[in-house]
């Protein structure tokens, strides 16, 4: 048994992130409808107005908690047991990559490093399975989007021979 007394206070550092990232978001709202129409401007600031009115709120009720000793700002909880922290931290490293070299790399290669290396992060012990799934997958998602739909997904090198081969099919 441990000889530490389980804390009373709340622990609310996660609980910030919500708000937060909800104001930031309202900022590039008004940021994006300021050359709109005066109607579509009125409706953002009224939005991003209340959402602020709100988040105020709840910050001056945690502010209130964490003065009267009910609560504290702890963010440990937000990245879950020890245990995990590094292949939690490694998705989140892995989404930003994605997001950083799908421009490049387009949609197919882009989703197949990442669902390969995701299943490689998440555990999954054989390369070749990691790798036969995250290619149907690219694959499928490739054919499904980008021919079948006609998406915008951005486009790369695996996109531009797959054009040339079907030009030389027509």
């Amino acid at each position: 048994m441990s000889d530490e007394a389980p804390s009373d206070r709340k622990q609310v550092g996660s609980d910030l992130i919500i708000p937060v990232l909800g104001i930031a978001y309202a900022i590039y709202y008004v940021y994006s409808v300021w050359e709109f129409p005066a109607e579509a401007q009125r409706s953002g600031f009224f939005l991003a107005g209340l959402l602020f009115l709100l988040c105020a709120l709840f910050f001056l009720r945690t502010l209130l908690l964490a003065l009267r000793g009910k609560a504290e700002l702890e963010f440990l909880a937000l990245l879950g047991p020890p245990e995990g922290r590094w292949r939690r931290l490694g998705f989140v490293a892995l989404i930003g990559a994605y997001l950083l070299t799908v421009q490049t790399l387009g949609f197919t290669v882009s989703t197949f490093s990442f669902l390969f290396l995701g299943s490689m992060l998440g555990g999954l012990k054989s390369a070749r399975r990691a790798a036969t799934f995250a290619a149907i997958a690219a694959l499928a998602g490739w054919l499904f989007f980008i021919v079948l739909l006609g998406t915008r997904f951005p486009l790369g090198p695996f996109e531009a021979l797959m054009a040339q081969v079907m030009l030389l099919w027509t």
